[in-house]
């Protein structure tokens, strides 16, 4: 599990530099193809449609849509957009995983004992978890595949997802001081405000896979334990039936 850790911090550490050095370049090429899109009678329903299809892996973009949103639409219309959209992709993402990969993850859980630890974890503290994870810079429509197969609720999601919009409005109020004036100082403000943010998602990032990594190492022994326990049984039941049938032959 540590090496996994590592590995994912690593990976995230380099998404959030790429994503910090080129966000301005990428936000301002799309900027007029999302104006245009915000002058057409319905056009929010297009960022919404977008959110939702981007809310399946391994597509990604969700930061990127969110200020473009708060930079052509204003904060608050922008985060109602980004808010709806990201919802609505999510649950719609948890429910295909659900239906569709329930089985191949029922069958990593008999072959992996830290998968199923990691079930067993995601199961007992679900919301903890599934809080913690999205305010990280774990991208959120990958936590959700990981959640709805591993047996997560889908009312502890919700809530989760609910409760983790905060985060989505402080991407879309970026781009909304992107819109308001890039050349004064308020450039500087929103890339200081940029800046925290990013830092506090990096340390919350830090912290959730530190928590989920020792409850998946505290919960362990007790997998190992139920394992050991649901292979003797059967296998007591089966001598036991085996000595019946042979004491009913010999009478």
């Amino acid at each position: 599990m540590v090496p996994v850790t590592c590995v994912c911090l690593v990976a995230t550490i380099v998404l959030v530099s790429l994503f910090v050095v080129f966000h301005d370049r990428i936000v301002h090429a799309l900027q007029p193809a999302v104006e245009k899109i915000h002058d057409l009678k319905f056009g929010w329903l297009i960022p919404i449609a977008m959110f939702f299809v981007i809310s399946f892996p391994p597509l990604f973009g969700h930061e990127i849509l969110a200020v473009l949103c708060g930079l052509v639409w204003g904060a608050t219309i922008g985060f109602a957009i980004t808010a709806t959209g990201t919802f609505i992709g999510e649950v719609a993402n948890f429910y295909t995983f659900k239906h569709f990969c329930q089985a191949r993850g029922d069958k990593l859980q008999k072959d992996s004992v830290m998968y199923a630890a990691l079930c067993k974890v995601i199961r007992e503290r679900g919301f903890k978890v599934a809080l913690v994870a999205r305010y990280s810079a774990i991208p959120g429509h990958l936590t959700t595949a990981i959640f709805s197969v591993c047996g997560m609720g889908i009312s502890t999601f919700m809530l989760a997802a609910v409760l983790s919009l905060p985060k989505q409005f402080i991407t879309v109020y970026i781009g909304a001081m992107l819109e308001s004036d890039p050349n004064s100082s308020t450039g500087s403000t929103r890339k200081i405000i940029a800046d925290v943010v990013g830092v506090i998602t990096l340390l919350v990032t830090v912290v959730a896979m530190w928590y989920i990594n020792e409850a998946v190492r505290k919960v362990k022994p007790r997998v190992i334990q139920e394992r050991q326990k649901s292979r003797s049984v059967p296998l007591h039941a089966k001598r036991r039936l085996t000595t019946y049938d042979f004491t009913l032959q010999l009478s």
